[in-house]
């Protein structure tokens, strides 16, 4: 642990540049959240930590089926970053409260602690920070850890500090894990009492916001939309260079383009810009003229949903590089036949499954990846089938929400 302590102090400055950049480029973030003030004492029944965007869309089901349940009960939600304090306002509107988790600074974590009356952490994917466990453990606050996974890549750094890492993994009540595989992987880290419950993000929802607003209805007949969702920097390249090909055999192919992270909209917008003379941005023209254009870059957050929707095609992103992948579930969810590049290791299994059931398909490379898209965009027959097949593989691995909220206790 104390290894730990000395490499948070070597990081400090760096820690702040970030926590400055943030609060430069975002008006809600509040450094001094991030240090642990607290205004006054938060009172909560359950209290669920999201690092980010994905884990705060990844508990969207579970939050909801407790609410059901505990129509009294209060809860807060705790993010790193401004934009998963943004897609909590956005999700879930005044029906909980929201608060930055503090840096794991020793004594930003004990302030804040000590302003918590909660009995009860819940720890969405893999967030474990070492002072948060610890003086959690202090308070009797039980720490659950949910959803949680842990790719071959993760094991192998926590198991050069398997001291520490055998300490902290044995701090939460219950590790609710994927699948088989992930549990493992815990219990080689010295964890104890872990379960397999499934992953939450398939008991996903669609909106009815979502169907009813149709975008696919508003373009033209002949458009065939293909989505490179989740991207990153040099993934959207590749994808252009696809979509150069597409647009060969397909003059009406629209691809939309949803970069991960907001910061790099424009970047991207500038990126397409260089290989295709219509680009817009979603912000600034409407989805019933995008049959006009070439590439839509999506800058909107908390619209990946609706993108999927109006497509034809999805390819999940993160996957094309060595970033490991990102959620394959919901566009399945959307019966779309998907694609993925081969570094798909954070969904693994899910990946896997989805390619075994004859719904998804692995692309090395831009040439791959071109040539499966031609040969999906010119069989409308392939992709129903593969689509169905999706659907029917999401809907099969249903029911994790239930089991996660037993296992913590949360079912009464």
């Amino acid at each position: 642990m104390w290894a730990y302590q000395i490499l948070l102090k070597l990081l400090t400055p760096f820690i702040f540049i970030k926590l400055k950049r943030f609060a430069d480029n975002h008006e809600n973030y509040s450094i001094s959240q991030a240090l642990g003030e607290v205004e006054s004492r938060i009172s909560v029944d359950l209290w669920i930590h999201c690092a980010s965007v994905g884990e705060v869309l990844a508990v969207r089901p579970l939050v909801a089926e407790w609410q059901r349940l505990h129509p009294q009960k209060k809860l807060l939600i705790t993010t790193m970053t401004p934009t998963g304090a943004a897609q909590v306002d956005q999700l879930f509107k005044h029906n909980v409260q929201h608060h930055y988790l503090p840096v794991d600074f020793k004594k930003s974590v004990k302030r804040f602690l000590d302003k918590i009356l909660c009995s009860k952490l819940v720890i969405v994917e893999t967030e474990m920070w070492p002072n948060l466990l610890m003086q959690c453990q202090q308070n009797d606050i039980e720490v659950f850890l949910i959803n949680a996974r842990l790719s071959e890549r993760s094991l192998k750094k926590y198991l050069k500090f398997a001291s520490l890492s055998k300490k902290i993994m044995q701090i939460p009540k219950k590790i609710c894990a994927h699948d088989g595989v992930d549990a493992k992987r815990f219990e080689q880290l010295g964890a104890k009492n872990v379960c397999v419950t499934g992953n939450i993000k398939f008991d996903l929802t669609v909106p009815n916001t979502v169907l009813e607003s149709n975008w696919r209805s508003l373009f033209s007949d002949e458009t065939l939309v293909w989505v490179g969702a989740s991207t990153h920097e040099d993934e959207e390249t590749l994808l252009c260079e696809s979509h150069k090909v597409i647009k060969q055999h397909h003059l009406h192919a629209l691809l939309i383009l949803v970069p991960r992270h907001p910061e790099r909209f424009e970047d991207v917008y500038k990126l397409a810009k260089l290989h295709f003379t219509r680009v817009a941005k979603r912000s600034e023209v409407s989805a019933e003229n995008w049959s006009g254009y070439d590439v839509i870059i999506g800058d909107s957050m908390g619209e990946l949903l609706s993108y999927y929707h109006c497509s034809d095609v999805a390819f999940v992103g993160g996957s094309l590089i060595k970033r490991g992948g990102h959620n394959p579930i919901e566009p399945a969810l959307l019966s779309k036949p998907i694609l993925v590049g081969e570094h798909t290791f954070n969904f693994k299994e899910i990946t896997q499954g989805l390619i075994d059931e004859g719904a998804g398909l692995i692309c090395h490379d831009e040439s791959a990846l071109a040539s499966r898209l031609l040969k999906l965009l010119g069989d409308s027959s392939l992709r129903m089938s593969m689509g169905e097949k999706a659907l029917f593989f999401a809907r099969r691995n249903q029911g994790a929400v239930g089991r996660v909220l037993s296992r913590i206790g949360e079912m009464e």
